[in-house]
């Protein structure tokens, strides 16, 4: 085991966050041979969001705060990090951006590498990745919603193909699995897990959506065969569909939910039973 995996040992799993059934929905067709979840908002209800989304709340620095004094800093490192981490991302999209890559994503243990070096931290002692866990777990804790486990173990019995499309850091799956109490690589297939961290870019480019397209070819499947399910419709629903992709809106709360300028598919689910049975299981 990554000894970095122990962070999340210093958290307790929160109780799961309640979802309501959806109104009756015919089911899909075709029936969905291969279904790719986002995380965010999706299979786990965040209370803050993505790096974007934590980098407008000037509270955040509190979580740097607690990171530096719980590995042996002072609270005046934190602040610094906080300053830091935001101003490096930020510097990173824009340069990436002149390069044509855009939304870009960023390698969050590296940064967290180079902010340690620059405070006179051993990075041996201050494992980079136990660093950066901490601080996620503390700035942007999340619960599973009702019904996920559950939900992946039906559909999996059903024979259908589950995988990941997902703004993400390395961290994302082992909390994933933690929240939900499973082995994410018993669920979900790593040749249909796709996250932005290794891929260097982030949804909505339409390359991201492009390589799950090339990929479902590769497996000599339908791209209509292919469902993805997701929280935010300009990130997740509209750019799947674009590329001939099923896509259905989990719209588990209003906390959650993105609806952004594009309009809300037809398809939209509230619970996971629900999708279930518009997956024909």
């Amino acid at each position: 085991m990554d000894k970095w995996l122990s962070i999340l040992q210093e958290f307790q799993v929160p109780e799961p966050a309640p979802t309501v059934p959806t109104t009756a929905l015919p089911v899909l067709e075709p029936t969905p041979k291969v279904i790719l979840f986002d995380v965010y908002g999706t299979l786990v209800c965040p209370l803050v969001g993505d790096l974007t989304d934590q980098a407008r709340l000037a509270s955040s620095v509190d979580s740097f705060v607690a990171t530096a004094e719980r590995f042996g800093f002072s609270q005046e490192v934190g602040i610094k990090w906080h300053e830091w981490f935001f101003e490096t991302i930020g510097s990173e999209h824009r340069e990436l951006e002149e390069k044509g890559i855009t939304p870009a994503e960023v390698q969050v243990d590296h940064i967290w590498a180079e902010m340690i070096t620059r405070v006179g931290g051993d990075l041996a002692v201050s494992q980079p990745r136990m660093v950066a866990a901490y601080r996620e777990m503390l700035a942007n804790p999340v619960r599973a919603f009702s019904g996920v486990a559950d939900a992946l173990r039906e559909l999996g019995k059903g024979g259908i193909r589950l995988g990941i499309v997902s703004n993400s850091q390395f961290y994302t799956m082992p909390i994933l699995g933690a929240t939900l109490a499973l082995d994410p690589e018993e669920f979900f297939e790593p040749a249909l897990t796709f996250l932005s961290f290794r891929l260097g870019f982030s949804k909505p480019s339409p390359y991201f959506f492009r390589l799950v397209r090339t990929t479902v070819l590769h497996f000599n499947l339908k791209p209509e065969e292919v469902l993805v399910v997701g929280n935010d419709c300009e990130n997740d629903i509209l750019p799947a569909q674009a590329h001939g992709l099923q896509a259905v809106l989990f719209y588990g709360n209003e906390q959650s939910v993105r609806l952004g300028s594009g309009e809300p598919t037809n398809a939209v689910i509230t619970d996971y039973e629900s999708l279930v049975a518009v997956c024909g299981q």
